[in-house]
C-alpha cells in the first residue's frame, strides 16, 4: 500500500468500510470473478479512479474481507479456549461462536466461505497463517477434552474440527432469516448434536 493509502485509510475509516461492506455483497451477490470495481465503486457514490485512493483493486478487497471474517472467529474462540470451560461447554459455545457470525456479518462469512480460494497467492500467506491459528485453538480445545477425560479418548480431533466446519459453514447456502430456527438455535442444536456423539459416557 502506497503511503498516501494509507494515509487516506486512516483518515477517511468510515468511508472504508463502507466500501469492504459493499464489495463484501457485491461479491456475495455476483461471485467474485463476475464482480468488478465498477460496481463497488457505484454502490458506494465514488467514481472508479477514486476507489483507488483507498484501494489498490479487487484482490485487495477480496483480502480483507477474508482477514476480516478470519479475524471474528479467532478472537471469539481465543476467548472461550482461555476461559477453560468443560470442553463440552466449550464446544457447544465455540459453534455458536463460530455460527453468528453469519447473522451479523453474512456478507463476509458468505464471501470467505466460498471465495477464500480465490484469494491471491501474494495475499494467501496471511490468510492462511490466520486461518492456521483458528484451527489450532479448535485442536488445542478438543485434546484438552480428551486429557481430560470430558470427550472419548478416540476422537480425532482434527476430523471433528472439519465436521464442525463442514456442519455450521454450509448453513451460509441454505439459511433463511426468516425461516424457523434464528443462526443462535440452529448453532446451539449443532452444539448438542455433536457433543452427544463424541461426549465420554459417565
Amino acid at each position: 500500500m502506497t503511503e498516501m493509502k494509507a494515509k487516506k485509510r486512516r483518515t477517511d475509516t468510515h468511508r472504508f468500510k463502507d466500501i469492504l461492506d459493499s464489495a463484501a455483497r457485491i461479491f456475495r451477490q455476483k461471485g467474485y470473478h463476475h464482480a468488478n470495481i465498477s460496481d463497488i465503486a457505484k454502490e458506494v457514490g465514488l467514481q472508479k479512479g477514486s476507489l483507488y485512493h483507498y484501494i489498490k483493486g479487487k484482490e485487495e478487497l477480496l483480502y480483507e474481507i477474508i482477514m476480516t471474517a478470519l479475524s471474528l472467529y479467532v478472537k471469539s474462540l481465543r476467548g472461550i479456549v482461555i476461559y477453560g470451560r468443560p470442553a463440552d461447554e466449550a464446544i457447544r459455545e465455540a459453534i455458536v461462536a463460530h455460527m453468528e457470525p453469519i447473522s451479523i456479518q453474512f456478507d463476509y462469512i458468505y464471501v470467505f466461505i466460498n471465495e477464500m480460494r480465490n484469494l491471491p497467492e501474494k495475499y494467501r500467506k496471511e490468510a492462511d497463517r490466520e486461518l492456521e491459528n483458528y484451527e489450532r485453538l479448535w485442536i488445542k480445545m478438543l485434546e484438552e477434552g480428551k486429557a481430560s477425560g470430558v470427550l472419548r479418548p478416540d476422537v480425532d480431533s482434527k476430523m471433528t474440527m472439519l465436521s464442525i466446519f463442514g456442519m455450521c459453514n454450509w448453513t451460509v447456502r441454505w439459511y433463511d432469516p426468516q425461516g424457523k430456527y434464528s443462526i443462535t438455535e440452529l448453532a446451539q442444536m449443532y452444539g448438542r448434536n455433536l457433543v452427544s456423539g463424541i461426549k465420554a459416557t459417565d
